[in-house]
């Protein structure tokens, strides 16, 4: 391909392309590092890369450079991304050194979404599964008194049904009238008077 080509090819770019300095500074960045973390180019190609990674990444993100620095290609390193407007943005790399150049290419996508969906999964998954121990839970065998249908727990004190079941489940009660007791309950109320 003609070099003016390649330009075209890195600018419209969907992904982040980059080439890094073996010094730790951008030295090429495409337009989509500023559609994604909104800093410009001039912004990110100011400060070292390290500056951008979140606290809990960098020492990960360190040793992957060195690595790569040293002839080693990166496939599918994960890390985040500091945005201009203080979030993250969580990035996919693979990245692959010119040892010639002193230059690291590297290729980034934004994969926030995915792991946003697998902390939503994550967090519906143990949800389900607190659920599951509460269901468990009542199906063992409850004691409940024969007069006052008070229900007693494992320390001994008796509780209403909906007092116990609001305690030890995120069971909520609505009071409704059954159609046997409007029947023998309440409709004789109404006869009477």
């Amino acid at each position: 391909m003609r070099a003016p080509d390649d330009e075209r090819f890195f600018d419209v770019a969907i992904d982040l392309l980059c080439h890094l300095d073996f010094g730790g500074y951008f030295r090429r960045l495409n337009p989509a590092w500023e559609r994604t973390l909104g800093w410009t180019v001039e912004e990110l190609m100011s400060r070292p890369f390290i500056e951008f990674v979140h606290p809990d990444d960098r020492e990960r993100t360190l040793k992957q450079n060195r690595d790569v620095r040293d002839g080693a290609q990166a496939l599918g390193f994960e890390n985040r991304y500091l945005c201009r407007d203080g979030s993250y943005r969580w990035l996919l790399w693979n990245a692959a050194p010119d040892p010639t150049g002193g230059v690291i290419y590297s290729v980034a996508r934004d994969i926030t979404a995915r792991k946003d969906a697998e902390a939503e999964r994550e967090r519906l998954v143990a949800e389900l599964q607190a659920a599951l121990v509460e269901v468990k839970a009542l199906r063992a065998i409850l004691p409940i008194c024969s007069y006052c249908r008070k229900v007693r727990d494992d320390s001994d004190y008796w509780h209403t049904v909906e007092g116990y079941f609001a305690t030890h489940t995120n069971t909520r009660f609505s009071h409704g009238i059954c159609p046997s007791c409007m029947v023998t309950e309440v409709e004789p109320q109404f006869a009477d008077s």
